[in-house]
């Protein structure tokens, strides 16, 4: 029988949790705020394309998918109150002014004939980065302090590696050329470059800390 005065640990011996995470609560709610805009913009950006796409299967996935990041910001909406307080417009801003540079140029295709460089944008560059950011954030996140956001991060994750793959099968149907391929390989390299320039989705830091840079301990 187990005695009832001897202090209790606080955790079972399986769970092997840790109780900090890397990221304060100020941190958290920063990051979800620059989550919070881009999925907006996101939203905003593939509505807008759904009436200009001539291809009917295309038009489709995008309408599908642009209520899934309407979603996304409605998830995020929701925890900032809980983190900072109930101002979330306020905590609604992009990482810094390369970002927005970056949806800008993303959304900047509006022609008809310009299909291909809209899905490159979304698919093979802002997705991926997404879900590199998104799969940081979850790994970082204590288990403990805040499970609300682990369990927004696999809802949202979830929807990314589908539209992901969703989106990179409808480039592929696109491109029959070489001429297309570049096309392709140009835009996206554009792009890859603004988000270097504005250090990932969440700023400088969002992959954590660069390589040549180690942690200190202490």
């Amino acid at each position: 029988m187990a005695d009832p005065s001897k202090p209790r640990r606080p955790f079972a011996p399986w769970d092997r949790r840790e109780l900090p995470g890397l990221f304060d609560v100020e941190e958290t709610a920063r990051r979800v705020g620059n989550y919070k805009w881009l999925e907006m913009r996101l939203f905003e950006v593939l509505g807008g394309w759904v009436a200009t796409v001539p291809e009917l299967d295309v038009k489709i996935r995008l309408g599908a998918h642009c209520y899934q990041h309407a979603w996304h910001a409605d998830l995020w909406n929701k925890r900032l109150p809980e983190l900072r307080e109930m101002n979330t417009e306020r905590l609604t801003q992009p990482a810094n002014d390369a970002v927005v540079a970056f949806v800008d140029a993303m959304s900047e295709p509006e022609s008809p004939d310009q299909t291909i460089e809209k899905l490159v944008g979304v698919y093979r560059v802002l997705i991926p980065h997404k879900i590199a950011a998104y799969t940081f954030h979850l790994h970082g996140t204590s288990t403990v302090t805040d499970a609300p956001t682990i369990r927004s991060l696999n809802f949202i994750l979830g929807d990314e590696f589908d539209d992901w793959r969703d989106g990179e099968m409808m480039i592929q149907s696109l491109i029959e050329t070489p001429e297309e391929v570049e096309r392709a390989a140009v835009h996206q390299t554009r792009l890859e470059k603004l988000l270097v320039e504005a250090g990932g989705i969440a700023g400088p830091g969002t992959l954590g800390q660069p390589y040549d840079e180690p942690a200190t301990v202490g």
